[in-house]
């Protein structure tokens, strides 16, 4: 390896000669991955913390049930959340080659929301998943509007995206995010508005309709 060179995953070195302005961009890169990584990584650290045991606990199955399931379902939501939109921030920043000061801003908003996630799980332990779930979609559909708009601002900005990565794809999954945000978050205001609930089966075919409607996005813009 030449004198200077840094190798991928190595700790930033301030002995790396290079241009100031290369510096400073790769500086901003970095810091701003790092700041993401440990955003995620303490949101699911702290859903665990209302998983306890129930007082004297006998050793059965059905206490620790009893005393733990809503919480457990509130860290399993939380887990999945917070687990999802790491890949979907870890698969963004890979494309991206570097950041300004809008992406920085929005990457900044996606983090407080994520942190918001324990809180939201908090919600579904007390207050049960029926209750909570509007607000669970109201959650989801904010971060996914705000992916959607660190990626529409890459579409705008084609200097920030890796040279290998098609602009038209990119502009495309960030339109079907900016779509899929509308939904959810609309979803969970009206049930919120209305003090409904939303059913169970409703929310599956919502997600498996999202979930549908990616890959046909997919494969219809790789053709």
């Amino acid at each position: 390896m030449k004198s200077g060179e840094r190798m991928v995953g190595e700790p930033e070195s301030l002995h790396v000669k290079e241009p100031l302005k290369a510096r400073i961009e790769r500086h901003d890169y970095d810091r701003l991955l790092m700041l993401s990584d440990g955003v995620f990584a303490i949101a699911i650290t702290l859903l665990a913390l209302d998983l306890r045991l129930p007082d004297r606990w006998d050793g059965s199955v059905g206490q620790l049930v009893n005393a733990t399931g809503r919480p457990l379902i509130g860290y399993l939501f939380g887990f999945g959340l917070v687990g999802a939109f790491w890949l979907m921030h870890r698969r963004i920043f890979a494309q991206l080659a570097q950041v300004d000061l809008v992406t920085t801003a929005l990457n900044l908003l996606l983090l407080g929301l994520v942190g918001l996630t324990p809180y939201i799980a908090r919600m579904i332990a007390e207050a049960g998943p029926n209750r909570a779930i509007p607000f669970y979609l109201v959650a989801v559909g904010a971060v996914l509007g705000t992916i959607a708009l660190i990626r529409l601002w890459g579409s705008a900005r084609p200097r920030l995206l890796h040279t290998g990565v098609k602009r038209a794809t990119w502009a495309i999954d960030g339109a079907f995010l900016a779509a899929a945000a509308v939904i959810l978050a609309g979803l969970g205001s009206w049930s919120i508005a209305h003090h409904a609930a939303v059913p169970g089966n409703g929310f599956a075919v919502v997600v498996v309709a999202l979930a549908v409607g990616k890959q046909l996005v997919r494969r219809r813009s790789r053709r």
